[in-house]
């Protein structure tokens, strides 16, 4: 009867933060795993 709990993400983003949070992660020389 019960199913599974499946999450759903919701983002709301604009344009002029995904240009921020890019400029701020390469002048912190920011690193990820590829």
């Amino acid at each position: 009867m019960a199913e599974a709990f499946e999450p759903r993400i919701v983002a709301f983003l604009c344009n002029w933060c995904t240009y921020a949070g890019a400029d701020l992660a390469g002048t912190s020389r920011l690193q990820y795993p590829p």
